[in-house]
């Protein structure tokens, strides 16, 4: 039986509200004391019993049943079953449940997400609650794969916290797709917001989705998507960074076909171009001109590709792409030719990158 069991068990039994919540290290030394004295003392406190099931890092994990109502013994059975399970967690070396706690807090999220309520406050009688007032940065990874053992949650925890520390948390979602959770210190190496310059911080954050995603694809075979943003204050408005994550990997499987980081600062035409009506994208592709020719050739697609995000250099372009600088102006000169676009110029630049966008949603309609 795990906690989430006992809670509603203990719920059913006594006809009255029960919850499991962590404290924070200094109202858990409040509280319930401190060290081996934090796992063994029941309080009273805000009219509930509260007995403690583990300690982590000075952070007591508690479950409270309402006192309201219930006579002298039904509130001690309910304190003896409680205090029963605790002894056996203790008994077989327990340290952290994590789990639980984890999947309460998704399934709050979920139902967020479903109502559309992005900026939602976490309730208190979620158990991570009091781990999410401070700067912290959300990643999201979720797999692709169809096929393939499950990807238990305690081993990639475990590699979580391997890659960050130890107070990384880990939220499943949906099915292959979880939230992680640091602390925003472990990559900036401060907590101050103005202290970094905000390209810095979005190379901080693109180099630890690199290596998070490089580390979770040496773990386990088939394909991963990674995506993080800039830091919030999780325990209100998680859910916002969570839809915000969604759509920025969405985006990425639409138009960075191949890549398997996404980050949202790299696709916001991309999210403006995918928001316009179906219908007004073929009419404005209409517009523009037919480029079909051109972009439904996979090297000069790559071309296009490359030399946007060099910022239409042509030396740096054809470094990236090992050719000749020669061969790549060869290959613009053809763009030109069978499209009129000369892309070395910002207009018709800007005109090619918006048409080659239009196209790729378009195209997977």
């Amino acid at each position: 039986m795990d906690t989430e069991t006992l809670r509603q068990k203990l719920e059913q039994l006594t006809g009255n509200k029960t919850g499991i919540k962590q404290f924070g290290r200094q109202q858990s030394a409040s509280l319930f004391g401190a060290g081996q004295e934090a796992q063994e003392r029941s309080v009273v406190y805000e009219g509930s019993l509260w007995v403690p099931l583990y300690e982590s890092e000075g952070r007591v994990t508690a479950l409270w049943i309402e006192k309201e109502g219930l006579s002298s013994v039904e509130l001690q059975l309910a304190q003896f079953a409680a205090e029963n399970y605790a002894a056996a967690l203790k008994a077989s070396g327990f340290k952290e449940e994590g789990e639980t706690e984890a999947r309460q807090l998704s399934v709050w999220l979920n139902t967020q997400l479903e109502l559309d309520d992005d900026a939602g406050e976490i309730p208190d009688d979620i158990a991570l609650k009091s781990r999410l007032f401070t700067d912290m940065i959300p990643f999201l990874l979720v797999s692709e794969s169809t096929h393939g053992s499950e990807i238990a949650y305690r081993s990639l925890l475990k590699l979580i916290r391997s890659y960050f520390d130890s107070s990384a948390l880990l939220i499943p979602l949906q099915e292959k797709e979880w939230l992680i959770l640091i602390r925003k210190e472990l990559l900036t190496g401060t907590e101050d917001k103005e202290e970094l310059e905000e390209s810095d911080d979005e190379e901080l954050l693109a180099q630890a989705c690199m290596g998070l995603h490089e580390l979770i694809a040496s773990e386990w075979v088939g394909v991963f998507h990674v995506s993080v943003s800039s830091s919030i204050i999780p325990v209100k408005g998680l859910a916002g960074a969570i839809a915000l994550l969604r759509e920025t990997i969405s985006l990425g499987r639409i138009f960075q076909v191949g890549e398997y980081i996404h980050l949202p600062w790299g696709l916001q035409l991309e999210r403006l171009v995918n928001s316009i009506p179906d219908g007004r994208r073929r009419q404005l592709l209409g517009q523009f001109g037919d480029y079909t020719a051109v972009l439904a050739e996979k090297e000069m697609l790559l071309t296009l590709e490359t030399f946007f995000q060099m910022d239409c250099n042509v030396s740096e372009t054809a470094k990236k792409l090992y050719i000749h600088r020669n061969t790549l102006l060869y290959r613009l000169d053809k763009i030109k030719q069978e499209t009129g676009a000369d892309v070395r110029s910002f207009g018709d630049a800007a005109i090619m990158k918006l048409t080659m966008l239009l196209y790729k949603v378009t195209k997977r309609k």
